[in-house]
Parts: C-alpha cells; structure tokens; sequence
C-alpha cells in the first residue's frame, strides 16, 4: 500500500468515525430533549437534528443484521450475553427514537382549548409610543346597532342604517387624541408621524411629506368581489373614518392611500362607501378587478383598484419559505403603514351553524393581519397551527413579518376594529356578555354589540389588551348546548412572547431582519383581572414598564 492510499483510508476512517459521533451525538440531543416535551420537536434545533439522528438509527439497524449474519457461531455461543446486549442496546436506541417521535407527533395533533393568562403584571419587552405601552379603548354602544337578523339580505351588520357614521368618526377621533395627548386631530397625526420618524429613522422633528404613500392593511378574510354576507370584516364606516381622518387632519393626498388585502378581493359596499367621499383612494387586492365589483364613481371604471404585483420582501429566520417571502410591489414601495387589524378570535371547535373548519391558531389581531400582505399565506399554517408545528414555544412567523423593513417595521400605528368581533376566522358577529360590554346574548337577534375601537403605537401591547378582552368574554358564556360561546386555543400569546423578546425568546430562535438581530417589538402583559383591567402602568404609573390601559365611554 503506498502512502497516498493509507492517507486516503485513513481519511475515510476519520470521516466514518465523524460521521458516526456526529449522528449519535443528535440521536442523544434528540431523545433528552424530545422523551421529556415531545412537543420539542417541532423545535428549530430538533428539527435539524432529526435527520442526522434517523440516519444514525438506520445505520445501527443495518449494522446489527448484518453482524447477525457474519458473526461466527461459536462468538455467538462464546459471548452470547455480549451480543445480546449489542442486540439490546441498538433495538432499545431505535424503539425509543421511534417512540419519543411518535409522541411527539400525536402530542402536537390534540389540539386544547385551555389558554388561561399566567404570570399576570409581569411585563416583558420594552414599550413603545408617546406615552410608552399606552392603549387606548374607545366604547360608544350606540355606534354599532345592527338587529342581529341573519335570515334577511337587507339587514346586514355592514350596512348604513346599522353603524352611526357621526359616531364612529368620533371615536376614532378621541382615540387618536387620547393616544397622543393631543388637543386637536391634526396635532394627533404630527406626533404619529414624528414619533414614527424619530424612532425608526433618527429623523427629529419630521412629519408626513408630499409624496409618501400611507398603505392601510385591513382584514378582509371573508371578503370577496360580491360581497360578505355576515360574515365579520373591516367595517366600510369604519374604514371611512380612518381615511377621513388621514386626508382632512393628517393631510395626506387620498391618491397616497392604499386600502388593502392582497389574500382576498375588496367587497363592494367597502369599495363604494370610500370612493363616494375619495375617489382617488387606492385599493390592492388579489386578483384583477371583477365584473362583479362595482366602478369608481369619480372615473367610472376601476380606477384605482389593482391587483398585487408580487415581489420578493420578506425573511424568515428559521424555515425557508417560497410565496410566503413575496408582498405587493405597491405595499413595498410605500412609506408608511396603518395596521387597522380586528377584534376577532380565529379558532372555534363548535361552529357547525357557521361552516367551515374550526380554525388553526387561537387569534386574529395585529399580528396575523399580515397573513394578508403575502403571497404564500398556507406555507405558514403549519407553524401556527397548534395541531401541527406551533407546539408551545415554537417559532412564530409573525415576528418575522411584523419586523420586516418592507412590511411591519414601517407601522406608524395600530388600531383594532372591534364595532363586530367574531369568535374564528369565518365568524358571523359575536355578543360579548362580561363586563364592561354588558351584552345581551339571548336572543341572538338583538342590538348590543362589542362596539369598540382600541389603538397603540405598540402591536405587541394591543394585542394583549385584545386577548385579555377575547379570554373574558370566554368565561360565563354557554350556549344551550353547553357550549361556551368563544373558547382560546392554547398557545395564544406564544408569539407575543416572542415579539416582545425577539433576542433571547422562548423558542430559542435567533429572529434577524437584514443580518441583525430583532430588537423588541412591544410590550407583553396581561392585565390582573378581567374585572379590574389593570396592567403595570394603570397600577405604578412612575414604575410601571409594561402597558398602560386607558378606557374611555362615549
């Protein structure tokens, strides 16, 4: 043999060896980890090491037939108890892989409906706004006044005569005061925008210039070109005051204003109720404009209704995505961002009279809004999905959109609509009975609705107040089947966690936008009782580092 040749075997050998150590190593990583929390292998790490480990059982498996049929006899009579234990040990290493695995798949298919808020007024993350970690929740019961008749076509919870425009307009003007301090709606938005500018751009003192696009990401997930039903969305009147209030008091030019949803087409009585006061208001939805939607009265076509134009704009820190990285090359190329998000719940296990699937994570806020500014929203289901990946403390694509540069990180405000809040994706209008609503739940067909609106400039501490008001109204509220009428799925504030603590989070996940790391994107807390309502700031205004929670009855 010459020197080359032993060099080159003996490489190998130190390869094979490597190889070997390398995928015991993860075979050992995996199961400490995995037998203990079978759901950790959904985890990142796992999900890497599982592989390697699997190779490394198969390779065993092979090795131990094989050695069964070479090994002489009279081994096998000399040192039977040897063997016996090789045989052992490589069958007990397999099982217990196959095991811990399996256990960890059915853990993540049973899905629970037992999210109880734990560690209250414990903030963690750093707050956000004028008034650090403020949110503020405007109510007027009379804003919201539909019958609640789901057998008519004519009297639907959407329509003019059911939402008191005057109103609404008002409470979204008190809301944007009260959040800012301001005395008058123009000064509101000069604080908006310069808080925005200051803090993510270190430009002092800078306003809304001529020229900058304002995109408004709503939620339109049962919307279509013809129409919704009753089936909860974006109110049109809502909508309308938030577009009012950009163009009359903020100053923005309405031909700078993109509505849009880039997962579903804009519905019609959305569509006209804007462009009757703003014609020149851009909407993007999904698909070109239908025959079916109605043309703008100002151009009498579809002028300013356009489909998304797909680019490339997001990262993900720990899955590789193909349609979920592309957003709309006009949502790209705007300046800012308005997410004006629902009040919703997104999971319901006893919805038969709505139809549908129950739903696959626990809320619709903020956070999931931006399900509707990508391309490839199902790629990101099973990582949500608490039967499938988003087992407790798993990596959450949220954080990812809400600190992309292209999409979340240029939010200058966020805003919950909650005139109708639902109780799953596909959710007909839902009473809310507990305090300080009040509702009246029986008969269905009544007036009293959630009729509210809350805003922050910190998305992480509004959607807390939104689940700390989701989870109380799941309490005390049983249909005649027995049934609660809301319930929130486990699991639902693991990607507030996250988003709060993006550098050392739960999952273990290193979230990085543009090669650096995520700072925090808000504050998380829950308040310390549903009656009550108070978080850290409400209790210690001096000391108090999470939200503070300013409620307001008009």
């Amino acid at each position: 043999m010459d020197t080359a040749e032993a060099s080159s075997r003996s490489r190998g050998t130190v390869a094979r060896i490597a190889a070997i150590a390398v995928g015991f190593a993860a075979l050992a990583w995996f199961l400490i980890r995995v037998i203990p929390k079978p759901s950790r292998a959904s985890y990142p790490c796992q999900r890497a090491a599982f592989p390697l480990a699997s190779a490394f059982v198969l390779w065993l498996c092979s090795l131990t037939g094989f050695l069964s049929l070479v090994t002489p006899k009279r081994i096998l009579l000399r040192h039977p108890k040897w063997v016996a234990a090789a045989l052992a040990l490589v069958l007990a290493t397999g099982g217990g892989w196959l095991y811990s695995t399996h256990r960890a798949q059915a853990a993540a298919r049973a899905t629970q409906w037992n999210f109880a808020p734990q560690q209250r007024n414990q903030p963690v993350g750093t707050a956000r706004g004028v008034y650090p970690g403020r949110v503020v929740w405007v109510r007027d019961r009379q804003a919201a006044h539909w019958s609640g008749d789901l057998n008519t076509p004519t009297d639907q919870w959407w329509m003019d005569k059911n939402n008191d425009q005057a109103r609404i307009d008002a409470m979204m003007s008190t809301t944007l005061r009260t959040l800012t301090g301001a005395a008058t709606d123009e000064q509101a938005w000069q604080k908006i925008f310069t808080y925005y500018n200051q803090r993510a751009r270190g430009q002092k003192a800078r306003g809304y210039q001529n020229g900058e696009v304002v995109a408004v990401k709503i939620n339109l997930n049962n919307s279509t070109a013809t129409g919704i039903g009753n089936y909860v969305n974006a109110s049109p009147q809502m909508t309308l005051a938030l577009v009012r209030q950009l163009v009359q008091h903020a100053h923005v030019p309405a031909s700078a204003i993109i509505v849009y949803d880039a997962q579903r087409d804009i519905y019609p009585a959305l569509l006209t109720k804007i462009w009757a006061k703003f014609k020149d208001v851009r909407f993007v939805q999904k698909h070109a404009p239908s025959a079916d939607q109605p043309l703008n009265p100002g151009y009498g076509d579809h002028h300013g209704l356009e489909p998304a134009d797909w680019v490339e704009g997001v990262h993900y820190s720990a899955n590789s995505y193909h349609d979920a990285k592309l957003i709309p090359r006009q949502i790209m190329n705007a300046t800012y961002l308005v997410n004006m998000a629902l009040l919703k719940a997104h999971s319901y296990p006893y919805a038969a009279a709505e139809g549908g699937d129950e739903g696959q994570t626990a809320v619709t806020m903020t956070g999931k809004n931006h399900f509707g500014s990508i391309k490839g929203t199902p790629e990101l289901h099973a990582a949500i999905n608490t039967a499938r990946e988003a087992t407790p403390h798993a990596y959450s694509p949220i954080v990812d959109l809400a600190a992309s540069p292209n999409l979340g990180a240029k939010t200058i405000l966020y805003l919950l609509d909650g005139l109708y809040c639902g109780r799953r994706h596909q959710s007909y209008p839902l009473h809310f009975p507990n305090a300080p609503f009040n509702n009246r739940v029986e008969p269905y067909a009544n007036p009293d609705w959630p009729s509210s609106l809350l805003a922050s400039f910190d998305g992480v501490a509004l959607d807390s107040v939104g689940l700390d008001i989701l989870y109380a109204q799941s309490q005390n509220n049983l249909d005649k089947d027995h049934h609660p009428r809301i319930l929130i799925r486990e699991n639902a504030d693991d990607y507030l966690q996250e988003e709060a603590t993006p550098g050392h989070a739960p999952s273990g996940v290193a979230y990085t936008q543009n090669g650096k790391p995520v700072e925090s994107l808000g504050v998380f807390e829950h308040w310390d009782n549903d009656a009550s309502r108070q978080y850290s700031r409400n209790k210690n205004p001096k000391q108090g580092r999470g939200i503070e929670l300013v409620y307001r009855a008009q």
